[in-house]
């Protein structure tokens, strides 16, 4: 890796605990745990925190770019974060078995995680004058396929009338709880077919 590289990761490692301190606090802060007179140290410390958060997402998304266009860079630091270790070409035969199956329990998930997205149910209970073949019970299955936020935005409400038993129709985690969760998913299962192919 180029010194330059080495430089910006470290300051992005060790700039990692003071943005999760600033997040803290600006939290506590808009919250009221904290009250300050309005002065201009106050403004300055408002200037210097955004400041550094700044920095701090400039060199992320430097980092990322360079992930994704320096294979030197990106084998140096995603095989340290993976504990990828590769001393002989037994372990590189493992690595491939684990990348194989890393690759498919990774598919696997994303197969999930479709069906969660698309499908929607519902039970609810309408009242007696809307009753239908006098049940008032309701159990609506559905598909639902939404490839941008401004498609969920333009959702039809529900009608007020029904009363709601249970609803599912939504994702239940978010754009980045779902990359958070691959990402965690991949490093875990590389790491499980190595340790039990090395046993």
């Amino acid at each position: 890796m180029k010194k330059s590289d080495i430089i910006i990761s470290k300051i992005f490692l060790y700039g990692l605990p003071v943005v999760f301190g600033l997040g803290v606090f600006s939290i506590l802060y808009e919250k009221g745990f904290f009250k300050f007179p309005d002065s201009g140290l106050t403004s300055v410390w408002h200037g210097l925190s955004g400041l550094a958060l700044g920095l701090w997402m400039s060199l992320t998304v430097y980092l990322a770019i360079r992930l994704l266009i320096s294979e030197t860079f990106r084998e140096g630091v995603l095989t340290k974060i993976t504990f990828m270790k590769e001393r002989d070409e037994r372990e590189e035969l493992l690595t491939g078995k684990a990348t194989k199956g890393t690759f498919l329990m990774t598919l696997a998930l994303l197969f999930f995680l479709l069906c969660l997205s698309c499908f929607q149910v519902s039970i609810y209970r309408l009242p007696s004058e809307k009753a239908i073949n006098g049940k008032t019970g309701v159990l609506t299955l559905g598909t639902n396929i939404i490839l941008s936020q401004k498609q969920a935005m333009l959702a039809p409400p529900q009608e007020n009338y029904r009363k709601n038993i249970f609803s599912y129709n939504l994702f239940p985690i978010s754009t980045t709880g779902v990359i958070l969760l691959l990402i965690i998913w991949h490093i875990f299962w590389y790491n499980f077919f190595m340790r039990r192919m090395t046993k």
